[in-house]
C-alpha cells in the first residue's frame, strides 16, 4: 500500500488523535516532538503527523516528516498536502515557511527564515538582530539532497532544485536550478 493511501486508511485515527493532542499545553507537544523525533517507521510517521497538525500553524493531508527532521518555531510553518520532509533536514521558521502541495523535500535539507542584520558595525556580530524573511516553496517541488535555503526565497511552482544547491534567489516556476549559488539551468516547461 502507497503512503498516500496508508493515510487516507487511518485519517481518522490520526484526526482522532491530534483532537487529543489539542488538550495538552502547546509547550508539551513541542516537548513530545522533540522526543519522537528518532521513532521510525509508519509508528514514528503517524506520531509525528498529529504533532505536526496540532502545532503547525496549518498542516494538509498526508505530510510526512521522517525521523531526525528538526522543525523548529513550528507555529510558524504551514504545510500543503502530500507533503514529505526526508530524515536530516533543518527547518526554522522564525521568519515563517509556507510550503505548498506535493512538495517533496530531500535529507540534509536547510531552511533557514531569517538573517542576521550585521551591518551596525557597534554591536558586537553575535548580538545583531534579527531579520525575518519568509520562505515559501510553492506546489510541486521537489528540494534535492543537502539543498540549503536562505531567508526570503520564494521557489515557484513545479521547479527542482538540484542536490547540494544554495538557493539565496527566487526561483522561477517550471525551473531547473543547480550550484552555489543556485541558478536557473532549464526550463521545464513544454
Amino acid at each position: 500500500m502507497r503512503g498516500r493511501q496508508l493515510f487516507y486508511y487511518v485519517k481518522p485515527f490520526l484526526l482522532a488523535y491530534s483532537l487529543v493532542l489539542r488538550i495538552l499545553p502547546a509547550c508539551f507537544a513541542k516537548w513530545l516532538l522533540v522526543r519522537v523525533r528518532y521513532v521510525r517507521g509508519t509508528v514514528g510517521l503517524g506520531i509525528r503527523y498529529g504533532l505536526v497538525h496540532r502545532l503547525a500553524k496549518a498542516c494538509g493531508d498526508n505530510v510526512a516528516v521522517h525521523e531526525a527532521a528538526y522543525l523548529l518555531s513550528i507555529g510558524n510553518m504551514c504545510f500543503g498536502n502530500h507533503v514529505t520532509v526526508h530524515p536530516l533536514s533543518y527547518l526554522d521558521a522564525v521568519g515563517g515557511i509556507s510550503v505548498g502541495n506535493d512538495v517533496s523535500i530531500a535529507h540534509n535539507v536547510s531552511i533557514i527564515s531569517f538573517e542576521h542584520d550585521y551591518s551596525d558595525l557597534n554591536v558586537p556580530i553575535n548580538s545583531t538582530p534579527l531579520l525575518l524573511r519568509k520562505v515559501t516553496l510553492e506546489d510541486n517541488v521537489w528540494i534535492g539532497a543537502g539543498v540549503r535555503i536562505l531567508g526570503g526565497v520564494t521557489i515557484g511552482t513545479g521547479s527542482v532544485v538540484g542536490a547540494g544547491a544554495v538557493v539565496t534567489k527566487d526561483i522561477p516556476p517550471m525551473s531547473i536550478a543547480v550550484g552555489v549559488p543556485a541558478h536557473v539551468v532549464k526550463s521545464r516547461k513544454p
